[in-house]
């Protein structure tokens, strides 16, 4: 007997003993034990048991396999199972269509929101060099009043490469004047268009951006001044196809711009969108031969690709240092830079001067409780209904047992049956998003294509979930109906089991979560009218709003005036700097009492910009023509301006002010507190400065607002057109109304509640789909019951409230439930906001409501059909 120390290895052995045919063990066990015994006798055990293992591997050939004995009973089984799901299927029609539609339903609501999420989420992650590319933000206040810029000064970007240049790979600026809109012709195809997506941009564009060249040279495209690289949709808009490579383009009636190159239309999911890109060396020319040397104007949005080694948080550290370097004195300790990942721009920033308006990751989360919450409700659905129809098999489940069938195969088959009505639901809902897509582009401006669903994330994730869905709803027939005693089932003795109260948890958690949708929805809305509809301290309807920056308007501006002035309907007309109601500028006031000067958001204005917008003086006047210093020597301010200095209204008129440290003049107005910015923003204090140089037109002032005749419209703007084409004929006119670019700064909620409008009324439809098979199924329970009870003269009325009674009960526990979470959440959404509206009580009221009534009005279906049966029929049931 050998010594356990000189044992060969167990594991190969019961391998040996698993893999090779009974036959063949013994001899080839005792061949490889003699074979080990002389080697451990020769050499170290270790050595021995690596031999073992080579002649145990070498021994598993095809003569040793194991034959494995095929049960032809598991496969008669199988097909078994089959037929029989394929039985209940057609014999059960309602309840099979009903479980199948749901559940369809609502995994195809939880596809579709996943294909948003998933669309938002991939936003700018298509650049190789994604994971280290970012802005560079500038946040320029002072005691909590300035501005969080997405932009930065002109000379930023270089200095951030001269002095970072081991830790920066690539530096690259966009700029676009900040205009909403430039001019571009094509002249030999009397084409000519104002395009609100042209950046200048420097030579290494495509160094830090992955977007496709078509033709042309990547590495020089942008290189030479006057060059133009424009997209392919732009291709067929101003060439009709032709090749337009070495012809040009003519940029705002006076440069010529040589197209150098041909790049595919900018991907839907990055935060920018580019249709022309102008080599920045161009901009020399618009600025006396070279750019801008200000640190204090920061009009350039600046993106950096850092070195691979390079730690954010270190590169981060030495900004402060950087701001002292080169930042004004006045102006450098309220300077702060900071690094934002590209990846996060388009759902995590909300940051003044963004290139264009993001979205929300509040809203991602929003969508993705609200898919969850619709495929919860479906597979609640399906559950109950499998679980109700359960115990109407409890007797085949006694028959199959007293012919031999063990619970293993009966739990086989309940699990595989809910598995596979699983997967019919499955393509059902996939079919049912293949139809829908389109619609649901539309409604969420997107462009998912339904290939999404080979991804292998999405794709597994639909094999699990349908597997975990077939599970959790074949559990209960699976495991309890298969415990059931035979000889009881069969005699028809009350079975005794949990399903009642786990359907009725079901019931109540599902309509929770319905009524919690609905009242969401109602606030969503309420919220959203609340921000479009709010008195924002000015007039915004019926003013027109003519984009001019950059165009000769400067030195036509007044004979534009006199022309527009003349049509009666044309009621006034001023000329501002921003959006009124969406954007505004920085500049840095000293008002007396101030020990040194501070960032004020600014707004340039031209004269009648009081009375155009109709924003009430609290104080003072407002800028007088006939004045020829207000200009120069007079300021306009807020209310809440002069409240943070400590002055009323009154006080703050003829208070003396400080511009880059000179005294200026005097405040001469203060206007009625109204929303310079988006009413996602508090009021802050505001200057309001005139601008009547005519060279404003090139920079700080960017459209002019016409009020108009609102019963007038089309005559109006025809006679704005026509004063346009009587002082700048070689320009496009173009306009846009101050409501409707108003109401784009609401995009986000408008999204979110329309997404959540549709299926919230979709999640309700599958509740009631659920609640329809269980009034079904408790009549069908109930039959007999009724027949006896009319046979005693029981009315409609009294049958409609024995058969309603215990769902309207669980819908009044769910509507308790749902109460206080949906308070709680949708309170917390409503603070995000810095005007928001109270919740109030009906709301809740109404959701119940409607809850209720298409209950009563399910249930209340079911009992009138019971109501009419005959009695003689129903006593017959069985």
């Amino acid at each position: 007997m050998q010594g356990n120390n000189s044992r060969p290895p167990k594991w190969p052995d019961r391998f040996l003993g698993w893999f090779c045919h009974e036959e063949q063990l013994e001899i080839l066990r005792g061949d490889v034990y003699e074979l080990y015994e002389e080697r451990i006798r020769e050499s170290k055990k270790w050595k021995a048991d690596v031999f073992f293992l080579f002649d145990i591997l070498g021994l598993c050939r095809p003569f040793a396999f194991r034959q494995r004995r095929q049960n032809s009973n598991q496969i008669a089984m199988l097909k078994n199972y089959l037929k029989i799901t394929y039985r209940n299927f057609t014999k059960q029609k309602v309840y099979s269509a009903l479980n199948v539609s749901g559940l369809a339903i609502g995994i195809a609501c939880a596809i579709l929101i996943l294909m948003y999420i998933s669309d938002e989420l991939s936003y700018d992650k298509f650049h190789s060099k994604s994971t280290r590319t970012y802005r560079v933000l500038e946040k320029f206040e002072s005691e909590g009043i300035g501005e969080h810029s997405a932009s930065l000064p002109f000379p930023s970007g270089p200095a951030l490469k001269n002095d970072f240049e081991r830790q920066v790979e690539h530096v690259v600026r966009f700029f676009n004047f900040q205009s909403p809109s430039l001019a571009l012709a094509n002249k030999a195809a009397e084409k000519g268009f104002n395009e609100s997506n042209i950046f200048f941009a420097d030579s290494t564009f495509f160094d830090v951006f992955d977007f496709k060249l078509i033709s042309g040279d990547r590495n020089t495209a942008l290189d030479e001044p006057n060059s133009i690289v424009i997209t392919n949709s732009m291709e067929q808009k101003y060439f009709n196809g032709e090749d337009p490579m070495g012809k040009t383009l003519e940029f705002q009636g006076n440069q010529n711009l040589l197209i150098t190159g041909v790049m595919e239309d900018t991907p839907k999911n990055a935060h920018f969108q580019i249709d022309f890109v102008v080599s920045f060396s161009t901009l020399k020319q618009n600025f006396g031969g070279g750019y801008p040397t200000t640190w204090y104007w920061n009009p350039c949005w600046t993106y950096i690709v850092l070195e691979e080694n390079t730690i954010k948080g270190d590169f981060e550290s030495q900004f402060p240092a950087f701001v002292q370097k080169y930042f004004p004195d006045f102006i450098k300790d309220d300077i702060t830079l900071q690094l934002q990942p590209i990846e996060k721009i388009h759902l995590h920033s909300k940051l003044d001067y963004e290139i264009a308006a993001n979205s929300d990751i509040k809203n991602v989360y929003i969508f993705g409780m609200v898919a969850v919450f619709v495929l919860l409700i479906a597979s609640i659905n399906f559950i109950n209904l499998s679980t109700a129809r359960a115990n109407k098999r409890a007797k085949e489940v006694g028959v199959r047992k007293s012919l031999g069938s063990a619970k293993s195969q009966l739990i086989n088959q309940f699990i595989i049956e809910s598995v596979l009505l699983t997967y019919v639901s499955l393509i059902v809902a996939v079919l049912i998003v293949a139809m829908v897509l389109p619609a649901f582009n539309q409604l969420t401006e997107k462009s998912v294509d339904l290939t999404i669903l080979l991804e292998p994330v999405f794709f597994l994730g639909l094999v699990v979930a349908g597997l975990i869905i077939g599970f959790l709803s074949g559990f209960y027939p699976a495991f309890v109906l298969s415990s059931f005693k035979t000889v009881s089932v069969l005699k028809n003795h009350h079975l005794k089991t949990s399903g009642l109260t786990f359907r009725r948890i079901l019931v109540t958690s599902q309509f929770s979560i319905s009524i919690i949708l609905i009242i969401g929805t109602f606030i969503v809305l309420n919220q959203l009218d609340f921000l479009q509809n709010k008195d924002a301290g000015f007039n915004d309807e019926n003013i027109v709003m003519v984009p001019v920056i950059q165009s000769p308007m400067g030195s036509h501006y007044e004979n534009f005036k006199t022309s527009a002035l003349q049509s009666r309907h044309i009621k006034s007309m001023t000329a501002v700097e921003e959006i009124v109601g969406a954007k505004f500028q920085v500049g840095n006031y000293q008002f007396e009492g101030m020990e040194q000067s501070k960032p004020f958001p600014r707004f340039n204005v031209r004269h009648d910009f009081i009375s155009t917008m109709n924003i009430p003086l609290a104080a003072g006047r407002a800028y007088d023509q006939t004045i020829q210093t207000d200009d120069s020597l007079a300021l306009v301010i807020n209310e809440t301006l002069a409240k943070s200095m400590g002055w009323s209204a009154e006080e703050a008129v003829g208070k003396r002010f400080k511009f880059r440290d000179e005294f200026k003049g005097k405040i001469v107005g203060v206007v009625e507190d109204y929303n310079f910015a988006s009413k996602h923003h508090p009021i802050a204090p505001l200057v309001i400065t005139l601008n009547s140089r005519p060279g404003a037109f090139n920079l700080f002032i960017k459209y002019v607002a016409v009020k108009i005749d609102g019963n007038q419209l089309q005559t109006a703007l025809q006679d704005l057109e026509k004063a346009w084409i009587s002082v700048l004929p070689d320009r496009p006119f173009d306009f846009f109304f101050l409501d409707d670019r108003l109401n784009d700064s609401y995009k986000s909620e408008q999204k979110l509640s329309s997404i959540t409008l549709v299926f919230s009324l979709l999640a309700i439809l599958v509740a009631c789909l659920g609640l329809f098979g269980l009034a079904t199924f408790s009549v069908e329970q109930r039959t007999k019951e009724i027949g006896v009870r009319k046979v005693l003269g029981i009315s409609t009325s009294q049958i409609m409230m024995l058969l309603s009674r215990e769902f309207m009960m669980l819908i009044i526990v769910a509507f308790l439930i749902a109460i206080p979470l949906s308070y709680y959440f949708l309170n917390e959404w409503l603070n995000g906001f810095a005007f928001r509206i109270n919740i109030q009580v009906w709301p809740f009221i109404l959701a119940g409501a409607i809850t209720f009534i298409i209950s009563v009005s399910t249930v209340a279906y079911h009992a009138m059909r019971a109501s009419y049966i005959n009695p003689v029929e129903t006593l017959k049931y069985e």
